[in-house]
């Protein structure tokens, strides 16, 4: 940190190193004197006609805090840079202060690699992101310039995004629809990992896509191989405007990612499927043949044998049941009991808000009654004013096999169910149990094979019934877990 201190920006920020950056404007690295910690500055002179509208987009953007998002700490408004000789230099900046973090830029990663992403990570990731706009929408807060440099893998390998209100204002929006365009940004970000190339030319020193159907838009296998239909469709959709919002697109982001376990599956059956058989010696065949055909009898009269007392052909109506303990172990296998699941805790789950809507009135969902029941506060809009969702999470103290769901809604209510085993569940990469429609009230939910977790999650969806007060509200009755 030698030198760190000859320019200070607002008497709090002393410029380190200038970092590189494909924003038209300079970035620092810098020390915050006052907490001891280093810093993203970037500044642009007050002169520029940008700064005022850089100036309103980061204040608006600085809401979003997320740990999924790279926040925005500091907005000044009209800063000057003290220089080591105690005087000051002549230009005046806004200045926009983020978080320092160590990590890898997509692009970045996939210039070192030489490789596209598996798909099966490809969509995970892209489902984090999109999660982490849809947030961000609840917020009033749209990004309207995704680029692969805007994703950024921390050391640990979390996803984080950048760039809230700072892209759009320096290097122009890509569209005003800031929802929509997130979309097509979201779907964008997907060609990049699993083609490499960017879809609307070279960004970010990665190469442009060029399909071979000319004009018009470029499917991700017109780019690259072994890219599936449901790939193509997918990516078409988020450039066409079929989703109006990032749930939706998050719903069939899970659908693409049961399709693609579903195919990986197909792929290992295909694999083991296939029988090996063994050619003896020609000089052996005559009698290995005959041995082949006792063989094959025996086990035919023994198995007809054990068929017939497997089916009680051997013993009276009013004799006992006489049990048959095979003499080779065998594995056990879990099997539905109808049993009722005790439910240790239930808690709010309100991600995307405080987690206090109406908790008094939580274990009201599980007491066994239908006329008592845990209801949402109520909003002004069916879309729960923007939000995304809120719902109950229902704790089994360890992982148990979940076989079934007895549920009860209040009336025009949408509800999407999950057994996982994290009390802060992803929903863009859990695997939904079961989905609730709206003419749906009362529900008895089943699977096979079962669905192992300790967390049982209804979530409501933002398409809330009237209620008599003329507001929005949704609520659950009551909620059995069936083992």
């Amino acid at each position: 940190m030698s030198g760190v201190t000859d320019r200070v920006f607002d008497g709090r920020y002393a410029l380190d190193v200038q970092v590189s950056s494909s924003l038209s404007s300079p970035i620092w690295r810098a020390m915050d004197l006052s907490l001891k910690r280093w810093v993203n500055l970037i500044l642009l002179p007050t002169s520029d006609l940008r700064s005022v509208k850089l100036l309103q987009e980061c204040q608006n953007a600085a809401a979003n805090d997320r740990r999924d998002v790279v926040s925005i700490l500091d907005v000044v408004s009209d800063g000057k840079i003290s220089s080591g000789d105690a005087t000051d230099l002549p230009d005046r900046y806004v200045g926009i202060v983020t978080e320092w973090l160590e990590g890898e830029t997509l692009d970045r990663i996939m210039v070192r690699r030489g490789e596209v992403f598996p798909i099966d990570q490809a969509i995970k990731q892209i489902g984090t992101i999109a999660n982490t706009l849809m947030h961000a929408h609840s917020l009033n807060v749209s990004h309207r310039r995704l680029r692969p440099h805007n994703v950024i893998f921390s050391q640990g390998q979390e996803v984080r995004l950048a760039g809230f209100g700072v892209d759009s204002a320096l290097l122009g929006p890509d569209s005003n629809d800031g929802v929509s365009q997130d979309i097509k940004g979201v779907g964008q970000l997907l060609f990049v990992m699993i083609t490499g190339m960017w879809p609307l030319g070279s960004v970010d020193s990665l190469p442009a896509a060029s399909g071979s159907g000319g004009a018009g838009l470029v499917l991700p296998s017109q780019v690259h191989g072994g890219i599936r239909p449901y790939l193509d469709r997918l990516y078409q959709q988020t450039q066409e405007g079929t989703f109006s919002s990032m749930r939706q697109l998050l719903d069939a982001l899970s659908v693409g990612e049961a399709e693609e376990s579903e195919s990986l599956q197909n792929r290992v059956s295909r694999l083991t499927s296939t029988s090996v058989t063994w050619t003896p010696p020609q000089s052996a065949k005559p009698r290995r043949l005959r041995s082949t055909l006792i063989a094959g009898l025996s086990v035919f009269i023994f198995g007809w044998l054990g068929w017939q007392l497997l089916t009680s052909n051997f013993y009276r109506a009013d004799s006992g049941i006489t049990g048959l303990g095979s003499p080779l172990p065998s594995e056990e296998v879990s099997q539905a009991t109808g049993a009722v699941a005790e439910v240790v805790k239930v808690t709010i789950h309100d991600p995307l808000g405080d987690n206090t809507e109406n908790e008094e009135q939580v274990l009201l969902a599980i007491d066994g009654d239908k006329e008592t029941a845990w209801t949402t506060d109520s909003y002004k809009k069916a879309d729960m004013s923007g939000k995304a969702g809120v719902g109950l999470l229902l704790d089994l103290g360890v992982a148990r096999d979940v076989y079934g769901i007895d549920i009860d809604l209040l009336s025009g209510n949408t509800a999407e169910i999950y057994v996982v085993n994290s009390a802060e569940p992803d929903l863009a990469v859990e695997t939904k149990f079961a989905y609730i429609g709206p003419n749906e009230i009362s529900s008895s939910l089943g699977v096979s094979p079962a669905v192992s977790g300790r967390y049982v999650l209804i979530w409501l969806t933002p398409d809330l019934p009237k209620s008599e007060s003329g507001e929005f509200q949704g609520g659950i009755s009551e909620i059995k877990v069936r083992l």
